[in-house]
């Protein structure tokens, strides 16, 4: 099964192949700050190919870990590691990107291409019998064991620390949803059984083919830090919101609204704003009426900034809990989050239950509306992907299904960043990326 690059295949045990030993020993060098020795070996497996030594040599050379810090040397690493299909090298290429001269990433790029492996990468494996045996293991060892498998494959599970927290939970997720198989989050002895039998190979045995640049990212965030107002720093207009260990979390209660007199929109009120898109989507299908609108207690608002181009792939995992309700999430022009941009609308048990909306000096026009209803409030987070091509045609897949596709030009300038807006429910954003298409 090809997997983003990867070819991921069961071993079962006994076969060879599982880790090299040298990128073990690095590991467990790294893991206690002794960065010169885990350079060292990190080195030798990386010079024979090792995609996830590669990958750590690039995190080594950047942050000036047990060695001087070196941008070009840490770009054709990651680039170098990318090629061969880690899954998080070429994200930390771009984001390394932004902090170095057009020189460096050029030199970089041509380290990056002319480079050979010194020697096949080693067939020889850790066996089985090198590594503590399953059912010998407490509880914070187990963690720390399946900790340690994710990293090996890939999977961004942290420090081997034992502690289950948010990012092993996900890395889990991710790697249970790449086996096709229930994404629990668990760190049971039957999937670190199952993580020991994974062998992560090159999607080829050939040498890498020379690296091609990936689009920039302008919005990544996984909350893992527990902190949303930093790293990206994002800013709360009104409401409320915290980060649990799911993710950024609203929740907002909603009544039936009744006797409200028409008004003309002002973004220096965005819950009008909010409401009387609501109303517009769910009015014009007929199946609700202006006084059966539910609409917030007291709405909730946040936003980052975010610069990215009029072509766009945003990507989303989010969780509703509770109906009725409604939430939007989308991207604004200019310098006022609540002005002009698009409009992703989610109307949990409304009947249309997705609508895309554009918004522009006040006024709201939906573009799309999904024939018919969407719950998502069965306890998992969902996907959502919403792209937009140059010739400003838009499509947005819920859980890999299209659910809207339009083309519209009404919004030609690009956008200064994202936004989402509670208008009612209980939501749980777990990782929001924005990139350039």
């Amino acid at each position: 099964m090809i997997i983003k690059g990867l070819a991921v295949s069961l071993v079962f045990l006994g076969s060879i192949g599982l880790a090299n030993a040298d990128y073990a020993d690095a590991m467990r060098y790294y893991e206690r700050q002794e960065y010169r020795q885990a350079l060292q070996e990190f080195s030798t497996a990386a010079k024979g190919g090792d995609a996830d030594a590669q990958y750590m040599l690039g995190r080594l050379h950047e942050a000036g870990s047990g060695t001087p810090q070196d941008f070009v040397q840490a770009h054709q690493w990651y680039n170098l590691s990318a090629a061969r299909g880690h899954r998080h090298a070429a994200e930390a290429r771009d984001a390394l990107t932004s902090r170095m001269t057009a020189g460096q990433i050029a030199e970089a790029q041509q380290a990056a291409r002319a480079w050979k492996p010194e020697q096949a990468p080693s067939p020889q494996a850790t066996s089985p019998s090198s590594r503590p045996d399953i059912d010998t293991l407490s509880d914070r060892q187990g963690i720390a064991e399946i900790q340690r498998e994710l990293n090996r494959l890939g999977y961004d599970a942290g420090p081997v620390d034992g502690a289950m927290g948010r990012r092993t939970r996900n890395a889990i997720r991710e790697y249970q949803a790449d086996m096709d198989v229930a994404q629990d989050g668990l760190p049971t002895s039957g999937l670190l059984r199952r993580l020991r039998q994974t062998e992560r190979v090159a999607a080829t045995e050939d040498s890498p083919p020379p690296p091609t640049a990936s689009p920039r990212i302008a919005l990544q965030d996984d909350f893992s830090d527990g902190d949303y107002r930093r790293n990206p720093a994002w800013t709360v207009l009104s409401g409320d919101f915290e980060v649990d260990d799911n993710g950024l979390r609203s929740i907002v209660a909603t009544q039936r609204a009744s006797d409200r007199e028409s008004r003309r929109l002002s973004t220096d009120r965005p819950e009008e704003i909010g409401l009387a898109m609501l109303e517009l989507i769910l009015e014009q299908t007929g199946n609700v009426k202006r006084d059966e609108v539910p609409t917030a207690v007291k709405p909730a608002h946040i936003f980052v900034n975010a610069p990215v181009g009029n072509a766009f792939r945003l990507e989303l995992q989010l969780a509703s809990r509770q109906q009725p309700g409604s939430l939007e999430v989308g991207l604004f022009q200019g310098n006022r989050p609540n002005g002009t941009g698009y409009r992703l609308v989610y109307s949990p048990g409304s009947n249309p239950g997705l609508s895309l909306v554009r918004l522009t000096s006040g006024s709201v026009e939906v573009i799309a509306r999904q024939e018919g209803q969407l719950e998502l409030e069965d306890g998992r987070f969902h996907s959502i992907v919403w792209t937009r091509d140059k010739n400003g045609e838009m499509q947005v897949h819920v859980d890999d299904r299209r659910l809207l596709r339009v083309r519209d030009t009404g919004l030609r300038d690009p956008f200064q960043g994202f936004l989402m807006a509670n208008q009612g429910g209980d939501y749980t954003l777990d990782r929001v990326r924005l990139q350039d298409r």
